[in-house]
């Protein structure tokens, strides 16, 4: 396949960035390492999160960042506060859009890339293509979990493209041990071949405020009861309905407990019905989306993760770094980070009544303070945000060292529409 040359990108396309700075040269005449990275949207979920951890708190005068969404920008495209980082809106077509590729490689081109990383299954298959189409010198390929879909039967052609494409890449990395082991396992890759870089957390934001009361009654919160929650997108893989079932075998034991569910998403109608059939409606506050997450983990007694699968749980972090007790399923990355007895507890996915003795583990204030301390130390010790930074920066390094001679920087102004 003949490289792309310099065209300008399709008019789908959108380029966008605040306050831009032109990145040139340093006094040895070295530029910036280029990174691009291909996402589907920049949406309110971990994997978005964590991509901007690594964009906003970049070593600028080593490396330059792109983010190339292939649907829309998406809501978190407002907090990239890196002055050089650039969002580009690919705006995929429906159905099969077989020019996608081509896009990625145009802009891929016109914005000097050194090294193409692809985040998640959805960036794979376009993003391999567009590497070799643009003759990028590096490409990088992100496990970071699984959909409610990816857990069930699939197709030839998916299995086909898990056995092949990933071998295209130059590198691959996740984010445990546990993860992966499951990616050598499906996909048939050498070991050696994958790294892993843990997601961080930012203990400065993330900690225990002692103003339980105070945010409770902010939020219209019960005050002297047994608050439960779980932070995260109303989805069919977070299995939601576990921990309200759950919920009312605690209020039929007796336990006074109330159940607070943040984020939105498609399963909100059927949770809602749900909590009606069960007689809860006074006891489930469905929170929707919130920009104060630290402020309403510090409302939270326990932490609870229902998921039927989870990579590397950003959440269970952060509820770790607040000092919360976490009761958590034995899935995925979780194993990694939550270690049972210790930070919380584990239980096996769909099993409401093993959820509910945990609960009433937890159930005495001292058991909760003992976990929740010792979830804040280990988060602060083994998975400090800076950590999860410098791992991809070395990472870039030893994939792309800096060009000797610089290319021109590209001009530090906002790119509209294109013609």
């Amino acid at each position: 396949m003949r490289s792309m040359g310099s065209r300008a990108p399709a008019p789908c396309c959108r380029a966008r960035r605040g306050a831009a700075k032109a990145h040139g040269t340093d006094e040895r005449g070295m530029r910036p390492i280029t990174v691009g990275h291909t996402i589907w949207s920049l949406s309110d979920g971990g994997m978005e999160r964590g991509l901007l951890n690594v964009v906003n708190r970049a070593d600028e005068t080593g490396f330059r960042h792109v983010i190339l969404c292939l649907g829309e920008a998406g809501p978190l495209a407002s907090r990239v506060s890196a002055s050089s980082c650039r969002v580009v809106e690919l705006r995929k077509r429906s159905g099969n859009d077989v020019m996608l590729p081509f896009r990625i490689a145009a802009w891929a081109r016109r914005l000097h890339v050194d090294i193409l990383h692809a985040r998640g299954w959805p960036t794979l298959v376009e993003t391999a293509v567009a590497g070799y189409a643009a003759r990028i010198p590096r490409t990088v390929y992100g496990f970071h979990g699984k959909t409610a879909a990816e857990l069930g039967r699939k197709s030839a052609r998916r299995r086909l493209a898990e056995m092949t494409i990933p071998r295209l890449y130059d590198a691959i990395v996740t984010l445990t041990d546990s993860m992966k082991a499951d990616l050598t396992r499906t996909c048939r890759l050498d070991a050696a071949r994958v790294r892993v870089i843990p997601n961080g957390v930012d203990g400065e934001v993330f900690r225990p405020i002692d103003r339980r009361a105070e945010l409770r009654a902010e939020f219209g919160l019960p005050r002297d009861v047994l608050i439960l929650g779980t932070v995260g997108r109303l989805d069919p893989v977070k299995n939601h309905g576990v921990i309200i079932r759950a919920l009312a075998r605690l209020r039929a034991r007796g336990t006074d407990a109330f159940l607070l569910l943040i984020g939105e998403g498609p399963e909100r109608p059927r949770l809602e019905r749900e909590i009606r059939e069960s007689g809860l409606a006074g006891q489930v506050r469905l929170f929707g989306h919130t920009d104060r997450v630290r402020d309403v983990l510090n409302c939270l007694d326990i932490y609870v993760q229902a998921s039927l699968y989870e990579g590397f749980s950003n959440t269970v972090l952060e509820a770790m770094a607040c000092g919360l007790p976490v009761v958590a399923t034995r899935t995925g990355g979780t194993v990694d980070l939550l270690r049972d007895g210790h930070e919380g507890y584990l239980f096996e996915p769909d099993d409401d009544p093993a959820l509910t003795a945990l609960l009433l583990e937890l159930r005495h204030r001292d058991r909760r303070r003992e976990m929740g301390r010792s979830g804040r130390r280990r988060a602060m010790e083994d998975f400090p945000l800076v950590k999860m930074v410098h791992g991809y920066e070395r990472l870039y390094r030893e994939l792309g060292p800096r060009a000797a001679t610089a290319r021109p920087p590209e001009p530090s102004r906002r790119l509209g529409h294109s013609a």
